[in-house]
């Protein structure tokens, strides 16, 4: 076993890591992309210079060589796709699914002393991002005196992200700073990593992403309970009763995150057993999510395309045919956007299945058993939360048809899950 010392590979994986996790965050996707490929390279030489041989065996995992076959399939479907310049742009994109695994697990450098090292950088410029898109919305709030600025996706418009996936990295943030005061580490100063989680917290209730909101909550009252082992009963209960003071003061009162909830409480499923519609219904995210449901199999019984999927050039493009025959919101001249166009099936494993048909959805069902089995394998809280949340992200969306979306899937699991056999101290 190598003694732990501190190399110039070591160095520059530690620079590049704060880099990367930095661009994901602030949204920089080309350095996202140029950092991600540097770790790779920097891994496999740091595995010539200490084992004599680049490749590691942690490559063999079997979430890594699901995700390899899963893009093979993707790669193959480029054959029948008619539209070979999008499909090629998709295959391009969908690489992430075999090089953000290779690179995590190229070699053994993540452990948890530096991943605690890489996450204090993390939560410090996550909490910059977060003061910066504050500010900017508090600012227009003055001007223009919209309050729905300071929520939901307007809040985080300066970094083109998506709400709920920058609450996802609030969620991590979260959870690993929660985890250190579990175990009373202090990476941070104390006074200031304590401020950090109410501050995180309250950026997560602005963001208003239901799913991550509720698992948060869940992930509190696992933390909750937990902390009882280690302070007295009459504070733990004192927690717990804040907590879900918090949880009913929030939920009764009419606010912007409330009334996402209750939009979706007050679904109208009858809506969805008519054949046409009209371009002026409005659809909430379960509505639009089940409709899918049934596109997704409609399209795939008229191309008869269950074995091979429709291809990863043409899923958009029928989707955007099957929105435009059930005449539903497309757009117009005078208010111009696209509708529901380009909308794709905000379920991952619908996505897969239009794509690659059957073969495409079993092997994305095996990486997220794989994942699960991870779980089993390594049960650290910190891993096993966030893995489960995107695992049910992936139900409510495509995952890997963007750039950000796939790094988060792929990413954070493994980082908190993988350890380098340096890792004693």
């Amino acid at each position: 076993m190598r003694e732990n010392s501190t190399t110039f590979p070591d160095l520059l994986l530690f620079l590049l890591y704060v880099i990367f996790v930095s661009s994901v965050i602030l949204s920089f996707r080309a350095i996202t992309s140029i950092s991600l490929a540097c770790i790779g390279v920097t891994g496999l030489i740091r595995n010539g210079i200490d084992k004599r041989h680049f490749f590691n065996r942690n490559l063999l995992n079997p979430f890594f060589i699901c995700c390899c076959l899963l893009f093979t399939l993707q790669l193959l479907s480029v054959v029948y796709s008619e539209n070979k310049v999008q499909a090629w742009r998709n295959v391009w994109g969908k690489s992430l699914l075999m090089i953000v695994p290779f690179c995590l697990w190229c070699c053994d450098y993540v452990n948890e002393t530096r991943r605690r090292e890489i996450m204090k950088w993390c939560c410090l410029v996550l909490f910059a991002a977060c003061l910066f898109a504050l500010s900017r919305a508090f600012t227009i709030y003055l001007t223009t005196h919209d309050p729905s600025v300071l929520f939901y996706h307007q809040l985080v418009e300066p970094y083109s992200a998506h709400a709920i996936q920058f609450s996802i990295l609030i969620f991590v943030a979260l959870v690993h700073l929660l985890e250190l005061e579990k175990s009373k580490q202090h990476v941070l100063n104390n006074t200031f990593q304590r401020f950090l989680i109410i501050f995180f917290s309250l950026m997560l209730l602005l963001l208003s992403s239901k799913l991550v909101i509720v698992f948060y909550l869940g992930y509190l009252l696992y933390f909750l309970l937990m902390i009882r082992k280690y302070t007295s009963k009459l504070i733990a209960i004192g927690f717990i009763a804040a907590f879900f003071a918090v949880c009913v003061f929030v939920f009764s009162t009419d606010n912007p995150l409330s009334n996402r909830f209750r939009d979706i409480v007050y679904t109208d499923f009858r809506m969805l057993e008519r054949d046409k519609f009209d371009p002026g219904n409005y659809f909430n995210g379960l509505q639009f999510r089940l409709l899918q449901w049934r596109f997704v199999p409609q399209i795939l019984n008229e191309r008869k395309a269950w074995a091979t999927g429709v291809g990863v050039g043409d899923a958009q493009q029928l989707l955007n045919e099957k929105y435009v025959s059930e005449n539903m919101y497309i757009g117009d001249s005078q208010r111009g956007g696209k509708g529901f166009l380009g909308y794709n099936t905000h379920n991952e494993f619908l996505q897969s299945l239009l794509e690659t048909g059957i073969p495409g959805l079993l092997l994305y069902v095996a990486v997220c058993i794989s994942l699960i089995k991870m779980m089993s394998k390594k049960r650290r809280a910190p891993f096993i939360f966030i893995s489960i949340l995107l695992l049910a992200y992936s139900f409510s969306e495509s995952v890997f048809e963007s750039q950000y979306s796939s790094i988060i899937f792929l990413f954070f699991p493994l980082f908190f899950y993988v350890d380098g056999r340096n890792e004693k101290e």
